[in-house]
């Protein structure tokens, strides 16, 4: 058990960087790390209103969604000392997140600046790793050993599943009654099916059939217009990830586009600008994949694993005993099926990875032939220019100026 509060204090903070106070309740912090949040006062508008002492530890979660969680140090001669780790966020944070936790904390001036360079330098961590954090501390301090699932009940809830039940139940009646059902089954299946097949023309005719012949009826999402077309579209985007992963686009490359998209989407006020932009996302997706020209159908879990390796590499000097060694098989046998399912070989699949990056950064930056050479680990310029123009027919500064498109 630890006895040295301050120094483990220390030690957390180094480790970590998420801030850590020694909290006196009712009286001001004793210890702080970042050392400027004890002369900010945190406590006064935050911690004394919210801490209280049924569990040890607990935690709390602001208006601006930022955690806070405490551990009660059971030895102190007080009772009523406490470790106290946060802010923290779980995701990052943006300047009205910023803006509403600095008026949270009746933050001005120059603390508001030194805490929002702390919210902008504290990593992310999800609610559950916060979680275990706190059972880790508590675990230090206190020698207790707890159960987090049990300990912050986060197992099922019978009484909110019952609760949904007898709204479940209430909405089947009432639709079943005036036939009132959703109808976007067939559609969400076709559009998938369009994105993981890259067929554009398909999506678009898809798209076209839908407006003329049958509006697609969604449940209710929200309460306000705005916030369920926004959960509307976050739901297309979750559908369309899954379905360009499925045709063989790259999980990272797919996921990241996904984040964009919601990112755009968080940003858009208007309803209308929703339609274009899910259509817009949709129809990125499809062209992707598109443009992978990869066979999905009766591919084994072996290749499909190469195909992520690599296209999540083109910057490494990857070679195919390092695919065959991720996948676990020999070099011959890996190479074989890979040649026999796909239709070409693994060599050229891994230049073709790089080369259409070289596309990608050509098109959308401005980084030089020679970073983007020593990048995707061409052996010289020279040879990158070289097997760009016998793929593609022109040169990569040919390609760099001509008109963008819509492609990667």
């Amino acid at each position: 058990m630890i006895t040295d509060i301050t120094d483990f204090c220390q030690q957390f903070y180094a480790s970590t960087f998420i801030p850590i106070l020694y909290f006196q309740w009712p009286s001001e912090i004793q210890w702080s790390c970042p050392s400027v949040l004890k002369k900010m006062g945190t406590r006064n508008a935050i911690l004394e209103s919210k801490i209280k002492f049924s569990t040890n530890p607990d935690y709390f979660i602001t208006d601006s969604y930022s955690y806070f969680g405490f551990v009660n140090i059971n030895n102190s001669p007080s009772k009523m000392d406490f470790i106290v780790i946060g802010p923290i966020f779980s995701t990052p944070v943006s300047e009205d997140t910023i803006q509403g936790f600095l008026r949270e904390c009746c933050l001005t001036g120059e603390s508001a600046e030194e805490m929002k360079h702390i919210l902008i330098n504290t990593p992310c961590i999800t609610f559950n790793q916060f979680l275990h954090m706190l059972s880790f501390i508590h675990l230090c301090i206190n020698g207790e050993k707890i159960e987090v699932s049990e300990h912050f009940q986060t197992r099922i809830d019978n009484s909110i599943q019952n609760n949904i039940s007898r709204q479940y139940s209430m909405e089947m009646y009432n639709k079943r009654e005036y036939l009132d059902f959703h109808n976007t089954y067939e559609f969400e299946q076709a559009f998938m099916d369009c994105i993981t097949h890259g067929d554009v023309p398909r999506l678009e005719a898809s798209f076209k059939k839908q407006i003329a012949e049958n509006p697609i009826k969604t449940g209710i999402l929200s309460s306000n217009i705005l916030q369920h077309t926004r959960n509307l579209f976050i739901v297309s985007a979750t559908l369309a990830t899954r379905a360009a992963i499925a045709g063989g686009l790259d999980t990272e490359q797919a996921y990241q586009l996904s984040d964009l998209y919601i990112h755009e989407c968080e940003r858009t006020q208007d309803i209308d600008a929703f339609n274009t932009l899910n259509y817009t996302m949709m129809a990125d997706f499809t062209t992707r994949v598109g443009n992978r020209k990869i066979p999905i159908e009766g591919l084994s879990k072996e290749v499909f694993q190469c195909i992520q390796y690599i296209s999540q590499r083109p910057n490494e000097p990857i070679q195919i005993d390092d695919v065959a060694a991720f996948v676990g098989k020999s070099r011959s046998y890996i190479t074989k099926h890979f040649k026999k399912e796909l239709g070409f070989d693994m060599s050229s699949f891994i230049m073709r990875c790089k080369l259409e990056e070289a596309k990608s950064l050509l098109t959308y930056t401005d980084k030089s032939l020679s970073e983007i050479s020593n990048y995707l680990c061409f052996s010289s310029q020279a040879y990158f220019q070289n097997v760009f123009k016998k793929k593609y027919g022109i040169t990569p500064n040919e390609f760099r100026k001509q008109p963008k498109k819509q492609e990667c």
